[in-house]
């Protein structure tokens, strides 16, 4: 990694920064914080350009992350505290920051495993939610997640904050039609199922032990009609009253142990 040092404001990389954290280049994803870096080093991600300040230096885990980042191939820049704080996205930045190409995912990458196990985020808003189910779908080895187009992006600091690394892991294929979704799920065998708090089945009497899609809709508009109409099953988490609906991540991780419990919690390395 080749060093520069930066001390203006006026700095071209500061824009670029901000550009990329602003989402104008969809291939690029801002990374800020020694654990979420660790994680994208560990991921082999392609990193373009890390920033840091001398604060890295001083805690062993900081320096241990410098001495990876100099084995980089990239460009790097030491900057001064106020740089880095209008480069971030928080009001206390950790003192190191990248740019870092957008993990890519296909289709083809959905399914990795004799009997998959596939999450659909549809229409998901909340970058917390989306980024908490990556993180429980990692953990009970599921295939993938696909994103349904109107999705919260899944790469944004939010979102990698609380997926933890996982949605440097997990295959996540961006921004599908339904339409294709929903054949896709067809053309794999996959059964589609649903949730709601109309379900007519209990989630823990449902077959998850046969390949499956678990489409998660958004607590406020739910799973549109032609979604509903394409699952075999629309289930329910029993709830005591008043209570009338979890949280979509509470829901997402109640539903994915579930399947991860009749699968006799039988994990892979997810690829």
């Amino acid at each position: 990694m080749l060093i520069d040092k930066i001390t203006s404001r006026q700095n071209p990389l500061i824009k670029r920064f901000r550009d990329v954290r602003q989402g104008q280049e969809r291939h690029l994803i801002l990374i800020e914080g020694v654990r979420l870096i660790e994680e994208a080093i560990n991921a082999q991600l392609h990193f373009e350009v890390v920033v840091y300040t001398d604060r890295l230096h001083n805690t062993e885990r900081g320096q241990k992350l410098y001495d990876q980042l100099l084995k980089l191939s990239c460009r790097g820049a030491l900057v001064t505290e106020p740089i880095m704080l209008a480069m971030s996205d928080v009001s206390s930045p950790q003192g190191v920051a990248a740019i870092a190409h957008l993990p890519y995912a296909s289709m083809d990458d959905a399914i990795n495993k004799p009997v998959p196990l596939v999450v659909i985020a549809h229409q998901l808003q909340d970058p917390g939610n989306i980024g908490t189910i990556i993180r429980t779908a990692e953990a009970v080895g599921a295939d993938s997640l696909i994103t349904t187009l109107g999705t919260v992006n899944p790469f944004n600091l939010k979102a990698l904050r609380a997926a933890m690394g996982a949605a440097f892991r997990l295959p996540i294929i961006l921004s599908i039609k339904v339409p294709q979704v929903l054949e896709f799920c067809q053309t794999s065998g996959l059964q589609i199922v649903t949730a709601s708090t109309k379900g007519q089945t209990e989630y823990t009497k449902f077959d998850w032990k046969l390949p499956t899609a678990l489409i998660l809709g958004s607590e406020a508009d739910g799973i549109d009609k032609f979604i509903e109409k394409a699952a075999k099953e629309n289930i329910s988490i029993p709830m005591a009253k008043p209570v009338e609906s979890l949280n979509v991540a509470t829901a997402s991780a109640i539903l994915l142990y579930e399947a991860a419990r009749q699968r006799q919690f039988q994990f892979s390395e997810v690829s």
